[in-house]
């Protein structure tokens, strides 16, 4: 989805007219973006459609939306899924614990006002019928500093959570050199006492026997890891694991995704996966042995590290750290971006859903504001994680 259409051109006084219609098939969505900007990692034709093969159950599906102003120009375009919840049909943003940020395409140049995007979100709502609420989170008010389709909207609400991002290069703001970095002294520590272990070496799975190596090894380390942590991991999936795997293929030209192994003499200690896009890097699942010598050297950083020198390389403009405040996204000087969400009822029926999701908010503020309750409400979970399904986000381990 690249370019812009005649809505961004439009004097901020001219009245903005939308419809909605919903789209058969990934393919025909992104037909429809044809030649315009406005996706992302997770707005993508390929993450979207092995979501639709890998992920999706009889009693779900993929809702694709377009937007076209009165003119009929390309507006926005829309992924959702629709499933049932206290037994009721709803509409939410594709997650799966594998999804970072809800933020739908956008093809204007700046963000609608309002009073347009309440009238566009409308429209949205109305092209599915059949459902009676309708909710999404991890949505950032603008994605590296570009608006999206509800990038103006009035009625978000704040998640108590955000998500971190290094920009490398760009106008007016000088280009990121890793090795003047405050965190630089620390990773040739650490690299020195992994080194100790054995010659430390960092590289890219560059074929279909690499990455099944690199898949199976960061596989084994997050299940030991998570069980050692008495956590749940959404690569206790086998449809997760197959979903990453499939993006990582080496048989085309350029892989969404990329994979890459540190390894001190020919033992792992650290794998790092990640999408890019354009000129933005994600990080989507970092993992580290559970050996405790190795541990000692901090190799979740030092791969870190590494793979931001490798985005350096490779000319990206922005190293994403993705959503969550861990310790670890702190140290490599980037900036924060707060996330929001929302949740609405179309009809009666569907305000026990918005109820939970409330509740569910509250319990996340107060946990926020008191450090005491998350530690309890994680001792709840972890009692009974061993039978919860798989909706863990999976960037949420590899400091060390």
């Amino acid at each position: 989805m690249n370019a812009h259409t005649p809505t961004a051109d439009r004097t901020a006084t001219e009245p903005l007219t939308f419809t909605a219609r919903q789209f058969g098939s990934v393919g025909e969505m992104f037909a429809f973006g044809a030649g315009r900007s406005g996706g992302h990692a997770f707005l993508n034709e390929r993450f979207l459609g092995e979501i639709g093969k890998r992920m999706l159950d009889e009693r779900q599906r993929l809702v694709l939306v377009g937007v076209a102003d009165q003119d009929g120009s390309p507006v926005a375009a829309f992924a959702f899924q629709q499933r049932r919840k206290f037994g009721v049909a709803t509409l939410e943003a594709v997650d799966f614990g594998i999804v970072d940020y809800f933020a739908p395409a956008y093809f204007g140049n700046t963000a609608l006002s309002a009073a347009d995007t309440a009238k566009l979100w409308r429209a949205v709502t109305k092209a599915v019928p059949g459902v009676h609420a309708v909710a999404f989170k991890k949505m950032p008010r603008l994605l590296y500093d570009r608006p999206h389709a509800l990038s103006g909207a009035a009625f978000l609400k704040p998640m108590g959570t955000s998500a971190t991002t290094l920009r490398l290069r760009g106008p007016g703001r000088p280009s990121v050199v890793p090795e003047k970095m405050s965190l630089a002294r620390e990773v040739r520590r650490k690299s020195k006492k992994l080194e100790k272990i054995g010659p430390l070496t960092f590289e890219e799975a560059r074929t279909n026997a690499e990455v099944d190596e690199a898949m199976a090894t960061m596989v084994a380390f997050r299940t030991a890891r998570f069980a050692e942590l008495g956590r749940h991991d959404a690569l206790l999936d086998p449809r997760v694991v197959a979903f990453y795997r499939s993006l990582a293929d080496r048989d085309g030209d350029v892989p969404l995704a990329r994979m890459f192994t540190l390894r001190t003499g020919a033992v792992p200690v650290a794998v790092i996966y990640g999408i890019s896009h354009g000129d933005v890097f994600t990080l989507i699942v970092p993992s580290i042995t559970t050996c405790r010598e190795a541990q000692s050297g901090s190799p979740g950083l030092v791969g870190l590290f590494k793979t931001l020198q490798w985005c350096r390389d490779q000319d990206f403009a922005v190293f994403d750290l993705s959503v969550g405040t861990l310790g670890y996204k702190s140290r490599f000087d980037a900036e924060t971006n707060e996330l929001f969400e929302y949740q609405q009822a179309l009809t009666p029926l569907g305000l026990p859903v918005v109820a939970e999701a409330r509740l569910r908010r509250w319990v996340r503020h107060l946990a926020v504001r008191y450090p005491q309750v998350r530690s309890t409400l994680e001792g709840f979970g972890r009692k009974g994680r061993s039978s919860a399904p798989a909706a863990a986000k999976t960037n949420g381990d590899g400091g060390n």
